[in-house]
């Protein structure tokens, strides 16, 4: 798993995603590892990320489970078997508050 979480955080820094948070929920009730959240600054960036994340894992035949959301509503969920992965637009995020919800969880933030 951690080279799929390697994979992924550096897709999200290669293509411009911002303030890459990762979360642990190993040993926890949650049902996924790990959690990945990233924000970007527009639509377009937003649409554009989550097909390179997902080519990237489809790429080392890491199954995707499916995907929730689109760039139009600013948010998108990527979801595979062990890491749950948030895209947001920056006010999106803002609003959900997805980082001060689980900041007991908060492992790591990854800088390129």
């Amino acid at each position: 798993m951690q080279n799929q979480q390697l994979l992924i955080k550096q897709v999200l820094s290669d293509k411009k995603a911002t303030d890459i948070v990762v979360f642990d929920f190993k040993g926890g009730l949650f049902i996924h590892e790990t959690m990945i959240v990233a924000s970007v600054n527009n639509t377009r960036l937003l649409d554009a990320i989550s097909d390179y994340v997902m080519d990237a894992l489809e790429a080392k035949d890491y199954p995707i489970h499916h995907v929730e959301g689109d760039a139009e509503c600013g948010w998108i969920l990527i979801d595979t078997p062990e890491i749950l992965i948030h895209l947001f637009l920056e006010d999106s995020r803002a609003f959900y508050q997805l980082d001060q919800l689980w900041a007991d969880k908060k492992v790591e933030t990854y800088v390129d």
